[in-house]
């Protein structure tokens, strides 16, 4: 008869359902020693531990880390105190020992041994070196894809979220108009809105004569994204949505995969990276000497992103308020420009207050 473990054995919420789901009986755990718990026969256990497993493989690496390491780091799988004890491996390799055929030819899993994690079945590296070696090579060949997952679109619906119609969000422009009458005023209307296409410079988000809008939930946000110097007069808009705006959210990370269920969790794990680094590299901030073909990989994504059909943007954490996220808007038309007004900048940290003239 398999040992029995109990609830209070794990951290992993997941497990912490299923063990509750499928406890028929109450008493003593034989691995934390919690008494009256709900508990479970260990080999009930086999299956989602052996798809958990299928992230690592032995290491001959002496770099290597202990596989229970591994798997507490990644998942914080086991109870602390449990992990602690040293009685989560136990627990682990007896988990694994149930399901373990000695005719199979593999070792048995040992909880101490070297492990690392595993490449991704559809790549010879993971998709987050070949976002980088794609980086490197795109400047060399403007014509060159990048190597990303044929579901693409069925994945980055993971991330979508709306905004709905009336979101307020904001845009800012360093400087202003001298009205005829003398005077400054803010810039205003399509002066403040996405550039012309014959004036559209290349970004991150697009290529040169695209004309996309780049936006901000905050107004601190999109004044720090002009990056001003103090006693810098900006100009500052409330950009309204005119209808739902069906966006690529970026700006946090994806919603945690789960390992002991997904189908195949070494490209869920990396998918979550490679999304990440795509919204770090977003969000970087550009410079006057950057060298345009920079932006050509960020370019090439979101054209993927934009050829989907299904979102209207993608949002980004900001490198330049790391409390805020900027949007870009695809399609201009998708927002109304409101009210503008002119604030000073008072200092770098972007304390400003309403500019009047006089």
């Amino acid at each position: 008869m398999d040992a029995m473990c109990c609830v209070d054995c794990f951290t992993h919420e997941w497990l912490r359902e299923h063990v509750r789901d499928n406890s028929d009986e109450k008493g003593d755990c034989n691995y934390c020693g919690r008494k009256g718990a709900d508990l479970i026969p260990i080999g009930a256990l086999y299956e989602p531990f052996k798809n958990l497993m299928q992230l690592y493989v032995p290491s001959d690496d002496p770099q290597g880390e202990m596989l229970i390491d591994l798997i507490q780091w990644d998942y914080e799988v086991f109870d602390d105190e449990l992990y602690a004890d040293d009685e989560a491996a136990g627990l682990l390799e007896n988990i694994m020992e149930t399901g373990w055929d000695d005719d199979s030819g593999e070792p048995r899993v040992g909880a101490h041994e070297l492990y690392h994690c595993r490449s991704s079945l559809w790549y010879h590296s993971t998709m987050t070196e070949a976002w980088d070696e794609f980086c490197e090579k795109v400047k060399e060949n403007p014509e060159r894809e990048p190597v990303l997952p044929a579901l693409l679109e069925e994945d980055l619906a993971r991330m979508e979220v709306a905004l709905p119609s009336e979101t307020r969000l904001y845009r800012a422009r360093i400087g202003f108009p001298i009205a005829r009458e003398g005077g400054v005023q803010p810039y205003r209307g399509l002066d403040i809105g996405a550039p012309p296409v014959e004036k559209a410079k290349p970004g991150r988000a697009n290529s040169k004569g695209e004309a996309v809008l780049y936006v901000a939930d905050q107004e601190a946000t999109a004044v720090a994204e002009v990056r001003p110097w103090r006693g810098l007069l900006v100009s500052v808009a409330e950009i309204t949505t005119v209808r739902d705006v069906h966006i690529v959210d970026l700006s946090k990370p994806p919603p945690p995969s789960n390992p002991f269920i997904d189908e195949a969790p070494e490209y869920e794990r990396e998918f979550e990276d490679l999304l990440l680094a795509f919204g770090e590299e977003l969000g970087r901030p550009l410079r006057r000497a950057d060298d345009p073909r920079d932006y050509l990989p960020c370019q090439k994504l979101v054209h993927r992103i934009r050829e989907c059909g299904f979102y209207d943007g993608i949002r980004y954490p900001s490198a330049m308020a790391p409390a805020g996220t900027s949007v870009v808007i695809f399609d201009p038309d998708l927002v109304r420009i409101g009210q503008s007004k002119l604030i000073e900048v008072l200092d770098m940290g972007l304390s400003y207050a309403p500019f009047e003239d006089v």
